[in-house]
This record gives structure tokens, C-alpha cells and sequence, in this order.
């Protein structure tokens, strides 16, 4: 058990490796760690025939890692406070605003395309960082498995869409910036919010934060208008 834990945490690593080589040649959203990594591994653990949850368990210690890794972005969210705080009215009503719509638009869209009542309830947590998401998911009658997918499919298009609306809407307050990263793109848009910069950095941190406690409360606040909808 201990050979088989560290081997997959050594495969996992040699994966992200090679994306992150790769990604210096071909510098593109397509070809991030983020994604080729993890089509890496999907591919190996599909043609290896070793299922998910075996490999899931094995590299648990990397979930676990990721909540100390999340608490370090709380130094620069404190360097930064007072900046944040002075926008502290325009910070919540476009985090409670932008909640809102991507829940409506969420199920809406999810309703339109065909998908079913489960995942128009799985959708309305995904613009929302995954571990919490899971959990509001869980809470409302939702899948898991669903709300992840659409989490991540909702972080990489954040990413990507990213720098061609600061473009086109000219944007140059660095709170605004990081709040649409942090909102739109969840912990893979505070990562590229932070390469921006420092203030960037830590407005989408607390959009992360915040952004997650105000859609808690809207997911709870909507279900039952949503579920009423969804049954006519």
C-alpha cells in the first residue's frame, strides 16, 4: 500500500512535470498544467485499467496539501486589506451581483440545452471554488461529479475569456481585475491574478472567499424557486 501511495504520487508529479516543460514550448491556455496533466493521468489510469477511487485514495495527501497551500494566500489578502476595504460596497454588490447571474444563467443554460433536473441543480455551486462547491452540492441534492466537471469547465473558460474582456472593456482598477478573476475563474484565476499583481492577487482571494459564502446563500435562498421551475 505504502509502494503503490508513493507511487502514485511520484506519476502524478512526473505528469505535471512534463505539462509545465511542455507548456514553456508552447506557451497557451490549451496546453496549461492544468489541463494536460490531468488528461495525462486520465489517459494512463484508463488504459492501465486502475479505477479512479483507487488512485484517488492513493494521492489523498495532495487534497490535503492543498488547504495549507490555500491559507498562504491569506498574507497578501492582509498586506492589501486596507485597499480592499475602502472598496468594500462595490466589492460585495459585484460578488452578490455576479453570483446571482451565474446561477441563473447556470441552470438556465442547463435547462435549455436538454441536461436534465440533476444538473441544473448540479450547476447552480460551480462558479464557486470546488471544495465548497462539492458541498453546497451535496446539501442541495445535487452531483458531486457534475458540479466538479462544470467547475472546472467554468475556471478554464474564466481564464481564458479573462484577458480579452480586460481588453475590450479597457478595465484598469486592479481591485475590478481581480474580483473578475477570483468571481470567473475560481483558485486557477486568483493564480493568474497574482501574476498581474499583488492587489490583483488578493481581490480575487476575497472574491474567492466571499464570492463563495454570498453563492451559499443565494443556492439556498433560490432552490426552492429553482426546483418549483424546474418541476413545471
Amino acid at each position: 500500500m505504502i509502494l503503490w501511495k508513493t507511487s502514485s504520487l511520484l506519476l502524478t508529479l512526473v505528469f505535471f512535470y512534463a505539462a509545465k516543460r511542455f507548456n514553456k514550448k508552447r506557451p497557451s491556455l490549451l496546453f496549461s498544467p492544468a489541463i494536460l496533466a490531468p488528461i495525462g493521468l486520465i489517459l494512463f489510469l484508463l488504459f492501465a485499467g486502475i479505477p479512479y477511487q483507487v488512485y484517488s485514495e492513493a494521492t489523498s495527501l495532495i487534497s490535503e496539501m492543498m488547504s495549507v497551500v490555500t491559507v498562504a494566500f491569506a498574507v497578501p489578502l492582509y498586506r492589501n486589506w486596507s485597499v480592499l476595504i475602502a472598496h468594500r460596497r462595490m466589492i460585495v454588490t459585484s460578488l452578490a451581483t455576479g453570483s446571482f447571474i451565474a446561477i441563473i444563467a447556470g441552470v438556465s443554460t442547463t435547462m435549455l440545452v436538454g441536461l436534465g433536473k440533476e444538473a441544473a441543480i448540479s450547476v447552480i455551486p460551480r462558479s464557486i471554488t470546488l471544495p465548497i462547491a462539492v458541498s453546497v452540492t451535496e446539501a442541495i441534492g445535487g452531483m458531486p461529479t457534475m458540479t466538479a466537471v462544470f467547475g472546472m469547465l467554468t475556471s478554464f473558460a474564466g481564464v481564458f475569456l479573462a484577458p480579452k474582456i480586460i481588453k475590450r472593456m479597457k478595465l484598469r482598477h486592479p481591485v475590478s481585475i481581480g474580483l473578475m478573476y477570483g468571481m470567473g475563474a475560481h483558485a486557477l484565476g486568483m493564480v493568474k491574478a497574482f501574476e498581474r499583481g499583488e492587489t490583483e492577487g488578493s481581490s480575487a482571494t476575497l472574491a474567492v472567499i466571499a464570492g463563495a459564502m454570498i453563492t451559499v446563500v443565494w443556492a439556498f435562498t433560490l432552490l426552492p424557486v429553482i426546483m418549483s421551475w424546474l418541476a413545471v
